[in-house]
């Protein structure tokens, strides 16, 4: 590994924070953050395993297991909004988003093109779907919940996280779809070079936002809405 791609593998070790605290905190905290526990957790996991195993020795199947990863993501995430409550009302809705975000993924994968190719559509708009939630729960949390402070409310710091970063590969993943990256790698290199240090920043926000996750409640079913 160059110089440039060990400073890259220890920014995204940045993912360990947030994955140890949810770890230690694991059994005491809310259950409504389960998914998002899990993510954490997993996404550490994935780093150590990209970083020291796939990328050094395997690069062929980088963009498979990438895009693996990235169905992961869009469905954890999408349950994590569930369990706090953004489709109570559109119960049916989230089977349907859930159901095309699956459907989206395997025609991509497997009918346009295949898992070694890098697919554009289904990072671009389950990006854009993830901002969308965020903003919405944001949005919820200014109006409703007053009484606590933003900075110490996790759902809040989460997805401020998320916002910054989803927003950030929206960008990215346009550029890289448009073909910027075949034409003017100078220039993609710049901004993947400043995608880590988005990464990173919102890994650190992840990490204070499980912190301040409050204790579970007794009484809370384990999957709200079943």
């Amino acid at each position: 590994m160059t110089a440039d791609n060990i400073w890259k593998f220890i920014l995204s070790l940045t993912a360990a924070f947030p994955a140890i605290v949810g770890a230690l905190r694991l059994k005491k905290i809310d259950i409504s953050f389960r998914p998002f526990i899990v993510y954490v957790l997993a996404s550490a996991i994935i780093e150590l395993i990209v970083g020291l195993v796939i990328i050094p020795y395997f690069k062929e199947i980088k963009v498979l297991v990438w895009n693996c990863i990235n169905l992961f993501e869009a469905t954890i995430l999408l349950l994590q909004f569930y369990y706090w409550k953004r489709f109570q009302k559109f119960k049916k809705l989230f089977f349907v988003i859930f159901s095309l975000i699956i459907l989206e993924w395997v025609v991509e994968n497997f009918v346009v093109h295949n898992l070694f190719y890098f697919n554009s559509f289904f990072l671009i708009s389950y990006s854009f779907l993830l901002v969308l939630l965020s903003v919405q729960t944001v949005n919820y949390i200014i109006v409703n919940e007053r009484r606590f402070a933003l900075t110490d409310n996790p759902k809040f710091i989460i997805c401020v996280a998320m916002i910054i970063f989803f927003i950030y590969n929206i960008f990215v993943y346009t550029l890289m779809a448009k073909g910027i990256r075949v034409y003017d790698k100078t220039l993609m290199g710049k901004i993947f070079a400043i995608q880590v240090y988005i990464n990173a920043f919102a890994n650190v926000l992840y990490g204070f936002g499980v912190y301040l996750i409050p204790k579970k409640a007794a009484d809370k079913e384990m999957f709200p809405g079943f």
